[in-house]
């Protein structure tokens, strides 16, 4: 059998793109179907890969061919960084599926950058700033008037999954790019977020509950204040845990107190007593009522109420309870809700008006959206029919 011609591609860019999606070389070399030693020889120039053993690299590492024959592998900004985690979990080596959607959200972010500068219109500029010792019921109160959202608005919302979409759609509508992603564990990441900006970004796991999506939602919005500030989000310190660095326990007051304004909060407990008596099957009832989880009620009676180690102690209790999870269901929502769940409104609305006003391919389109052509009439469709966005896990 003749051999394929060899790929011209630097050593270089192979230990690159494998080092980039987390994966080891055994690891790499199961996924592609090659022997490590094969791999080996490829990564220090003893020998190359054919171009259809290049491409079948790519689909491991999720890059595209041409990225392969570049001269030296690309430098650029790296968000990864303390992602929000489940307590006491200190940081680990981030999942390859970890930074494929780390890569996707910045992929999509410079997308939506190059298609304003094409429409000919401005990027949107959010410069709203906050300290880290500020009072978190004063960025809180200033948090809730940025989009508009009263205490009323958030009782009266019939669900936790219509409260997150319509904080969600406010904070985009803020100049902020806001995706959902799956297939990585809680464990790993609740949510993390590109603070700076044009077009900051925020990433949520979709395998959270709603209402913990609400939560980490505020709390990267935070960030992304702090950071307009000039405090960049904090360096992981040793092993410590997330919750007990400086930037992560301010932001997670500060949404606590964005979620719960300490008067509204209180006059609601008044109809909660159990709950001020550390009875558990209070806190569910009220969870729902207000739209957030037990554990950011338990979060925010650290600072009203009870003990840090009591809190804990709570929380990881709750954390153990069925309801704090989403059930799985079969069949999943129809494409055109992913798509708009996925990447949100503001960026799919971006796209389908460059196609529209030809500034963008249909290749493009479907880059962008990861979908075929053929579903875009669905996903218009779906963003006309309007309020509210679907509820989707």
């Amino acid at each position: 059998m003749p051999r394929g011609i060899p790929a011209l591609v630097e050593p270089a860019l192979l230990v690159w793109a494998r080092q980039s999606a987390g994966l080891r070389l055994d690891e790499a070399a199961k996924k592609g179907q090659i022997k490590p030693e094969t791999l080996h020889q490829w990564e220090q120039g003893e020998a190359r890969p054919s171009i259809p053993q290049l491409r079948r690299l790519g689909e491991v590492y999720k890059r595209p061919l041409a990225v392969f024959f570049l001269p030296e592998p690309p430098k650029g900004f790296d968000p990864q960084r303390e992602f929000r985690r489940l307590p006491g979990l200190t940081p680990q080596n981030e999942s390859p599926e970890l930074r494929l959607a780390l890569r996707t959200a910045l992929f999509r972010r410079e997308a939506a950058r190059e298609l304003y500068e094409r429409l000919g219109e401005p990027l949107p500029s959010f410069e709203a700033s906050a300290h880290p010792t500020e009072d978190p019921e004063i960025v809180g109160q200033r948090i809730r008037e940025l989009p508009g959202i009263t205490w009323e608005d958030q009782l009266e919302w019939p669900s936790a999954y219509a409260a997150l979409n319509a904080w969600r759609e406010a904070i985009e509508g803020l100049g902020i790019l806001v995706f959902q992603t799956g297939g990585i564990k809680l464990e790993e990441m609740r949510g993390t977020g590109v603070t700076h900006g044009p077009l900051p970004v925020i990433v949520l796991n979709n395998a959270d509950a709603p209402h913990g999506r609400i939560f980490t939602l505020i709390h990267e919005f935070i960030h992304i204040m702090f950071a307009n500030g000039g405090h960049l989000t904090s360096a992981i310190e040793g092993r410590r845990y997330p919750e007990d660095q400086i930037l992560e326990r301010a932001s997670n007051r500060f949404a606590a107190a964005t979620l719960m304004p300490r008067k509204q909060f209180l006059a609601e407990l008044e109809g909660y007593p159990e709950v001020l008596r550390g009875g558990n099957d209070a806190l569910r009832p009220l969870a729902n009522r207000i739209k957030v989880s037990a554990e950011a009620i338990l979060r925010r009676l650290v600072s009203l109420q009870i003990s840090i180690n009591i809190y804990r102690e709570k929380r990881k209790k709750w954390q153990q309870r069925s309801w704090f999870t989403p059930p799985q269901g079969g069949g999943g929502p129809p494409i055109q809700l992913k798509v708009i769940s996925s990447m949100g409104r503001s960026f799919v609305t971006l796209i389908l008006e460059g196609y529209q006003r030809n500034a963008i391919s249909s290749g493009d389109v479907a880059d962008c959206l990861g979908v075929k052509l053929k579903h875009l009439e669905r996903i218009s469709g779906e963003l006309l029919s309007r309020p509210p966005t679907p509820a989707l896990t």
